[in-house]
């Protein structure tokens, strides 16, 4: 990992070296402040649960279970700033690296589809599900600046993010064959019985016959690397996001889930 992460500094550091041949008259890099409006995109094994049998990607999951019918929404907001070490033009004309902070990082991701669930009389009661997770984190980086020319920044940020999040769901559960010894897919215990939230195979689980509803607060970490282009006071960037959090719920079991995701942003920068 830490080879890779040479490759675009190298890349930063020679664009910079291209644009500083002359004098930079004008051109600085200042400490500077900024807010962003995100849309997020769940990736890879985003919401698999690890050590158990769920679904490898939860968007992915629930747009083959409801189709059409499926409502997702995913967004964020941050505010920061970027303060830069002062001076090291003796390194680069143009180019500054610094710690980045952002105060406040919040984050939605809600899904909302249609299901039923098999009642006593052999029928199928239809219903609104939904699966919401909310979360906040406080994140610390470090970022390179070039500044090729006057008003124009091209930013490489790399952060660690300590996360706090809020997951409610109310979903149908599905039972376990008897025939299964061990069942561990978001095990909910009752008496003489197993249900899960996820059929994962579509083939061993019979029709979910009740409703399953809990929410849990969680706990994690996760890595962030990303870049941003900026001109005068408008930005705009993507930033990627790996690691897991770790959820406590009141019934169900804890749950150590995967937290990958794809942020692009557009925001205001003010120095």
């Amino acid at each position: 990992m830490k080879k890779l992460l040479l490759i675009p500094l190298t890349m930063l550091l020679a664009c910079g070296a291209a644009f500083s041949q002359g004098t930079v008259k004008n051109r600085a890099i200042k400490n500077n402040s900024y807010l962003n409006l995100s849309y997020i995109r769940p990736i890879m094994d985003y919401g698999k649960i690890e050590g158990n049998e769920s679904p490898n990607n939860m968007l992915k999951y629930y747009k083959k279970k409801a189709g059409d019918e499926l409502t997702h929404y995913s967004a964020g907001l941050n505010v920061g700033a970027n303060f830069y070490i002062h001076p090291v033009s003796w390194i680069i004309e143009g180019f500054k690296p610094g710690l980045c902070v952002d105060f406040i990082d919040l984050g939605v991701d809600y899904y909302r589809f249609n299901d039923g669930v098999q009642n006593q009389n052999g029928g199928v009661d239809t219903s609104k599900y939904s699966d919401l997770t909310a979360s906040y984190s406080l994140n610390l980086g470090v970022i390179a600046t070039v500044n090729p020319f006057k008003n124009f920044y091209i930013d490489l940020t790399a952060k660690m993010c300590p996360t706090f999040a809020v997951n409610y769901f109310k979903i149908p559960a599905y039972k376990a064959p008897s025939a299964i010894a061990s069942w561990d897919v978001y095990e909910y215990r009752m008496p003489g019985d197993q249900y899960g939230g996820y059929d994962v195979s579509g083939s061993i689980y019979t029709r979910p016959d009740q409703e399953a509803e809990d929410t849990g607060i969680g706990l994690g970490l996760d890595y962030s690397f990303g870049f941003n282009i900026r001109y005068s006071k408008i930005s705009i960037g993507c930033e990627w996001f790996f690691g897991n959090i770790r959820y406590s719920y009141d019934t169900w079991n804890e749950q150590k889930v995967n937290n990958q995701r794809l942020k692009a942003k557009i925001g205001l920068s003010f120095d």
